[in-house]
Order: structure tokens, then C-alpha cells, then sequence
């Protein structure tokens, strides 16, 4: 399979005088005192390897004159003692050669070949590495072969089996082979993370080697980047960025193939969301996000009379309930929406891309398809890749010797307490996505294409593939519909995170929590989704740093079952009944956002919207009434006897308290099933029921969680979906949906049915958090 351009030149190789020079300034070393016999013995090895590297010795010659060396025993009798103490007290490099001598004197013929051979490329590796002054890789090659022949243990030992036995005396060979060590590793890591404690450290041995040996013979080719300074770090919380993915007023939508050529420039916006306010509660940004509305079509410009009334804006006057519609078809991404590809086109893309980027003879046409192909595979956008200073900007590509990725964050809001595993369930924001460094470095080594220049590009293309409607939208756009829809264990909330949809079209990555290493998994299942003609590389993704990315707010379900028996023996522990009352009412409320996933908004849960005998929780939990927005939510075995046993709570007060009389009224519409909230609190009097708030949960639960009550809601979600429910059926019931989707939407494609199922799940969430054995003693 032919690999996109390397990013690294062979060091110029050294002449054996200044080999022997490196290896005489170990002298300076006190503990070489008196052992000169060792050090001519490494220099003779070094020279060895060094000779077998740059000139026609072959192996078996490299061989001889490494055995004959060792069987001089240049290690004195008295050095010669191999224990892990004594041993210690030597020199690394001194540690090896003792090692070697002990293998050529007692003739371990079955690997002593092997052995041996691998033992002094290290020296000479090491050697080299000394004169580049790079201790820790030095001190790395060393201590890793060391413990692969010192140690007894399978961790070390198992590299012998791995390693070639005659290796070719060339470096690009050995660095090769060794590569080709660690990638079957780290598939079988990608596909069983079970095994993770056992291959961890031979993953983390056999990197070690690589990079010591690369750094020791290669060198990195650093091309100067100058950043441009009104370029800032993307972050899909950012209001400039959501208006910079919103707006589709570009040359390239005025110049593409089609009818969509024609449209003036066009944003989508977003009303001011609603938010309830409480005395020591800040709104979130999560929070703000979780309450907008769907959003709108701005137009900066109206058509120009020149162009003809069929390639007009879209419903551009045409009220705005249709103009909504008309972006959720946009979403919807219909087979007959014309903005949207089959996956075979986007195959085909794919491969036309990757071969010109390798192969084709057309210098520019080069450069554009290695514009065009880093678009496709990160959905940046391709005005920006074109932007000088952009590629390899520091605050978006992060160029590194072995890897390169660019990062991007979701802007979550900032913990106070700093991160507790026990706690939290995610630890970071900051989703990093890898790229071929090859790629990057050979668009950098060239001048940028101009725009003209990508659509010359792309009518060439069409042409050759014959694919009339292939624009630069539709490229940009392709890893998106990859994930979403071709992708194996993918969804549109995956193809969200990795694209970097903003932040109002797609709240439910702030209520989400990932693993870093199955969104690699992900991405890199799409990109052999594309990769179907197998002329791309796709090695290079691989889990090399893992963490947990989401939600600030989501806790752990183990702290969630500590802090839901705190609240249960803070209520039971009342000293009188009107206190028993109302910290009762405030479990029952947690219970009940625990069991449904509502936005913990003022007056949730009225007895009309709720059917106890069925099961069904019909709510509309945002604050703004202005847009109807009313979703299904089946309650669980445990809420229905919960709320049960709540409602004839009430009614015990009730007969307790016959002189309250507004209370004795208040209980009876709710026995009644009237519009009115089923939970409530005394009021500071005691003669009245009130509404809950949110700020009367939080005031009165903090010393038990110092939390906004809405981290119930990125509880509930993140579970939904580590339990792999359905991501249609989890945005149906937490209220996630898009425009033209909702649950109970007149398009809606989902069943009662389909959304009764979702209790099995709050109903293992209740086990899960003991739930199911709380009961509300009357």
C-alpha cells in the first residue's frame, strides 16, 4: 500500500573516527575507571554495527566480529557477577556488554545470533544518541534490551519472540520491522480492550525502542509556520464559531455545480433561549444550550434581480415555521437531498483524492487533492485550510515527532472541585483527532492553491469520476454523513463530536461521555468506510492517549447511589412532620429527574401529564411556552410506585391536617389529576402548598451535593447511553431531537412502543442507584 510522504530525512551518518571519539568521552565516566578492556570492547562492537550500516559487511561478518570481541571477556571475572545490584552499579551501556559476554561465553547457541545482534544495534544506537545528547531515549535503549535478556518475566522476555533473527543491516529495514511489532499491538488493544493491563507494556516497551532508534537515525523536517494571528483555537461554545459554521455565504456555494450555486448569503440564528434564575445558581452554558429553540434562516442579502426566480432562496418569503422545516429536511439528510452523496460517491472521492495526492503528474492538481483529502478526513473547512498560517497553526494542529492530531474543544463548563474518578465521569473537553503527519508536512512544503485553482481541480474530478455534483460542501460535509449513516456503531451524536457541529445544533454533546479511545475507534471505522480502494494509510489513528471527554456535570453512578442515600436518611431523620414533608417531597423530586431525565425547571411533573395506571409522562420542561414542545417519557416500574406512594402521602397529611384548608384543596385537585404539580412544598407558613423549585432543591440538599440540581439530567443522559440504548429513542426522551423529529412530531418515524422500552433502561438505572428498595413510610 503506497504511504503518504514521510516527514522524516536519514541523518547524515557519522565516519568511525568520531564513532571512537563518542565512545572515548565515556572515559569521563569514573565508573569506566580501570575498565578500558570494556571500553575498547563497546567500541569494537559499535564500529561493528556501524561498518555492517554503511558498507558491504554482511551480517554473519558483523556477527564474527561481535562474538569474537566477547569472547576476549573483556569484562574482568571480578564485573562479571549478573544480579540486579550489582548490575546496578555499572554503566548502562557497560550493563549490556556484560550481558553480551555472559550470552558468547556460554554458548546459548538456540538465540545467540539474535540476541546478540539485537544487543549491539542497541549499543550503537545508544552511542549515537549520546552524541545528539539525548539522555532519556539513550537511557530508554539501553534499559529496555537490558530488561528483555535480564528479566525472567514474560512482559520483557516476549520481544525475543517478536524480533527479527537476521535482521537486513539497514536502517530503514530495522526501524520497519520494529514498527511492524507494535501496529498488530495496538489493533488487538483497538479490538479487545480486556486485555488492556497485559498489552500495555509491550506496547509501552517496544515504543520506547522506536522512538530512540528513529530519533537516534532520523531526523524530523521542521518547516516554519507562521501563525496567523487572528486565527483562534476552536472551541464549539464560542459564539464567532457557530457563526462561522453557520454561515453559508462562501465563494464556494456562489461557484459550485448546481442549483445551490445561486443563493445569497444565508445564517442560520437562534432566539435568546429561556432560562429560570435562583438565588445561588449561575445558568450554565450547558444549561443555556439544552434551552434553544430550533433555529431560523437569516439573509444578509437579498437575490440579485439578474438570477432567475427557480434559483432563489429557499422559502426566503415564506413564513418561518416552513423555513425551519426546510433546515430540518437539510438535516435530515434524505437520500433525495442532493446536498448529500451516496456512500459509493464518497468512496469514489476518496480514492480519486488519495491517488492524486501519491501519483498524479500535475504538481497543482497535487497540492489541491492534498487540500481537498485533509478536508474530507477532518471536515475543516477548506476556505480555512487555504487561510496561510492556518495548517500547522499550534493552536489547532499539534505537530509532534511521532504524531500529529488537531484538537478542538467542546467548551464545557468548568468544574470547581478538581476531577475524582470516583466522582466524575469525565475529565476532559478536548477532543483530539488524529492526521497523517505525511499530509500535512507536504502541503506545507508547497504554496497554498488559490480558490480558482480548487475549482479546476474539482472540474477535473468530476469529470474523471464522473460525478456532476461533487462540490467542495459536499466534501467538507462527507466525514459527517460517513458517521452518521455508513458507519458501524456510529451515530449522528458521534459524527457531532468528531466534525465539530456547534453548539445549539447539537446540545446532546454536552450531556454525553466518551471514552477518547472509541472515538479513534470511530473515526478511523469511517475512514475504512472511504478507504474501500485501500490506497490510504489509516495506522497512524490509534489510541495513544486515553481519557474520558464530556460532561462536567455527569457523576459517576456509584457517588449518585451515595448521594441518594444521604438524601434518604437526611429525610427519614426529620424532627417533625412538616419538616418530614417537605424533605420528603425534595427525595421524591430528585427521584423523579433520576427516572426521566426532565430539565429540572420550576413545577415539573403536573398530574394531568401524568398517567400512572399506563405509565407515561407527557412534559414540556422548557420555560419559554411560545413553542410547543411537548415529548413522551415512560416512567419505570420504581417512579410509578414512587409517585404512588407520594400521592398517598399527601393524602395521610391531608387527613393529619384537615384544618389547612388550602392545602386539603390543593391535595384534593391533585387526587383529582387537574393541572397542577403533583410534588410540592409547605410553605414558610405551613398553611399552603408551593411549587418546587430548583434553587429550593439546591439550597436545601447542599450539604449533601454543594451541585446545581441539573447535573440529574447529564446523569441520566450519559447512562442512557452506556447502556447503548437506541440514540433516536434517547434524543426522543431527553428532548435532544432536531426540528421535524421530535417524538411526537407529526413526521415522527419512531412508535410508542419503541419509546415505552426506554423504561426497562431508567428502570435499571433505579436498581443500579438502589431505588427499587426505597419506600416512603406514610
Amino acid at each position: 500500500m503506497p504511504n503518504l510522504k514521510s516527514q522524516y530525512d536519514l541523518r547524515a551518518p557519522f565516519d568511525k573516527k568520531h564513532i571512537i571519539r563518542i565512545i572515548n568521552g565515556l572515559k569521563n565516566d569514573v565508573r569506566f575507571e580501570n575498565r578500558e578492556n570494556a571500553l575498547n570492547a563497546i567500541s569494537d562492537i559499535v564500529t561493528a554495527i556501524h561498518n555492517g550500516y554503511h558498507s558491504a559487511d554482511n551480517i554473519q561478518v558483523v556477527l564474527e566480529v561481535v562474538i569474537q570481541t566477547l569472547r576476549t571477556r573483556p569484562v574482568s571475572y571480578y564485573d562479571m557477577k549478573i544480579s540486579k545490584s550489582a548490575l546496578a552499579k555499572k554503566p548502562l551501556i557497560m550493563q549490556l556488554l556484560i550481558l553480551m559476554q555472559d550470552i558468547a561465553v556460554k554458548h546459548q547457541k538456540q538465540c545467540l545470533q539474535q540476541k546478540l545482534l539485537w544487543l549491539a544495534i542497541s549499543m550503537h544506537t545508544a552511542v549515537v544518541l549520546i552524541h545528539h545528547n539525548k539522555k532519556t531515549h539513550t537511557n530508554n535503549i539501553l534499559m529496555q534490551f537490558k530488561l528483555a535478556q535480564f528479566s525472567e518475566s514474560p512482559k520483557r522476555t516476549w520481544i525475543w519472540n517478536e524480533l527479527a533473527d537476521n535482521p537486513e543491516m539497514n536502517i530503514a529495514h530495522i526501524l520497519s520491522s520494529l514498527k511492524g511489532i507494535l501496529e498488530p499491538l495496538e489493533r488487538e488493544l483497538e479490538s479487545n480492550i480486556k486485555k488492556e493491563a497485559q498489552i500495555t507494556p509491550l506496547i509501552s516497551q517496544i515504543s520506547k525502542i522506536i522512538a530512540a532508534y528513529q530519533y537516534a537515525h532520523y531526523f524530523k523536517k521542521f518547516i516554519k509556520i507562521k501563525p496567523a494571528k487572528h486565527i483562534k483555537p476552536i472551541n464549539l461554545a464560542e459564539k464567532y464559531f457557530w457563526q462561522q459554521k453557520n454561515d453559508e455565504s462562501s465563494y464556494w456555494e456562489e461557484n459550485d455545480y448546481g442549483l445551490y450555486n445561486k443563493e445569497p448569503p444565508i445564517q442560520h440564528r437562534f432566539y435568546t433561549p429561556l432560562t429560570e434564575s435562583y438565588e445561588g445558581l449561575t445558568t450554565s452554558f450547558e444549561e443555556s444550550i439544552d434551552h434553544y429553540e430550533a433555529p431560523f434562516f437569516s439573509y444578509e442579502n437579498l437575490t440579485e434581480p439578474s438570477i432567475k426566480p427557480f434559483t432563489s432562496v429557499p422559502l426566503q418569503h415564506i413564513d418561518l415555521s416552513l423555513q425551519q422545516n426546510h433546515i430540518s429536511q437539510r438535516d435530515l439528510a434524505l437520500n433525495s437531498n442532493i446536498r448529500v452523496l451516496p456512500k459509493s460517491s464518497y468512496q469514489a472521492v476518496f480514492s480519486a483524492l488519495a491517488e492524486d495526492t501519491q501519483s498524479s503528474s500535475n504538481t497543482l492538481h497535487r497540492t489541491c487533492a492534498n487540500v481537498l483529502l485533509l478536508s474530507m478526513i477532518t471536515a475543516l473547512p477548506v476556505n480555512s485550510l487555504l487561510t496561510s498560517g492556518y495548517i500547522g497553526h499550534p493552536r489547532i494542529f499539534i505537530i509532534g515527532v511521532n504524531r500529529s492530531y488537531i484538537e478542538h474543544s467542546l467548551g464545557i463548563t468548568k468544574r470547581v472541585a478538581a476531577f475524582d474518578d470516583s466522582k466524575h465521569e469525565n475529565q476532559f473537553d478536548m477532543i483530539k483527532i488524529p492526521v497523517p503527519q505525511g499530509l500535512i508536512e507536504t502541503i506545507l512544503e508547497y504554496d497554498l492553491p488559490f480558490n480558482e485553482d480548487i475549482q479546476d481541480y474539482l472540474t477535473h474530478l468530476r469529470a474523471t469520476i464522473g460525478l456532476p455534483y461533487l462540490s467542495v460542501k459536499r466534501i467538507e460535509t462527507a466525514l459527517h454523513v460517513i458517521l452518521s449513516r455508513y458507519t458501524s456503531g456510529s451515530h449522528s451524536h458521534i459524527a457531532d463530536i468528531i466534525c465539530r457541529t456547534p453548539a445549539p445544533h447539537a446540545p446532546a454533546m454536552y450531556y454525553s461521555s466518551h471514552r477518547s479511545e472509541d472515538i479513534f475507534a470511530h473515526y478511523k471505522s469511517a475512514l475504512s468506510v472511504l478507504n474501500i480502494a485501500d490506497n490510504f494509510d489509516v495506522s497512524y489513528i490509534t489510541a495513544w492517549h486515553k481519557y474520558s471527554v464530556g460532561s462536567g456535570s455527569a457523576l459517576t453512578p456509584d457517588y449518585v447511589r451515595e448521594i441518594v442515600t444521604n438524601l434518604e436518611a437526611w429525610a427519614n431523620e426529620s424532627v417533625d412532620a412538616n419538616t418530614r414533608f417537605n424533605r420528603t417531597s425534595i427525595f421524591v423530586w430528585f427521584i423523579f429527574c433520576l427516572l426521566t431525565g426532565v430539565r429540572p425547571n420550576n413545577g415539573i411533573g403536573n398530574m394531568s401529564d401524568i398517567d400512572l395506571e399506563m405509565g407515561w409522562l407527557v412534559i414540556n420542561d422548557k420555560p419559554s411556552k411560545q413553542v410547543q414542545n411537548h415529548r413522551l417519557i415512560p416512567l419505570c416500574p420504581t417512579l410509578l410506585n414512587c409517585l404512588t406512594a407520594y400521592r398517598n402521602y399527601l393524602v395521610d397529611y391531608q387527613l393529619n391536617n384537615l384544618l389547612k384548608h388550602e392545602i386539603s384543596a390543593t391535595i384534593d385537585e391533585i387526587g383529582l389529576g387537574n393541572d397542577v404539580a403533583l410534588l410540592r412544598l409547605l410553605s414558610e407558613n405551613f398553611d399552603a402548598l408551593t411549587i418546587i423549585k430548583r434553587g429550593d432543591a439546591y439550597q436545601m440538599t447542599k450539604q449533601i451535593i454543594d451541585a446545581n440540581p441539573y447535573w440529574t439530567r447529564h446523569f441520566v443522559r450519559t447512562q442512557l447511553e452506556k447502556m447503548e440504548v437506541d440514540m433516536v429513542l434517547i434524543n426522543a426522551v431527553i428532548g435532544h431531537e432536531k426540528a421535524r423529529q421530535e417524538g411526537l412530531g407529526r413526521f415522527s418515524s419512531l412508535s410508542k412502543s419503541q419509546i415505552k422500552s426506554v423504561s426497562r433502561a431508567f428502570e435499571q438505572i433505579s436498581v443500579r442507584l438502589g431505588l427499587d428498595k426505597i419506600t416512603i413510610n406514610r
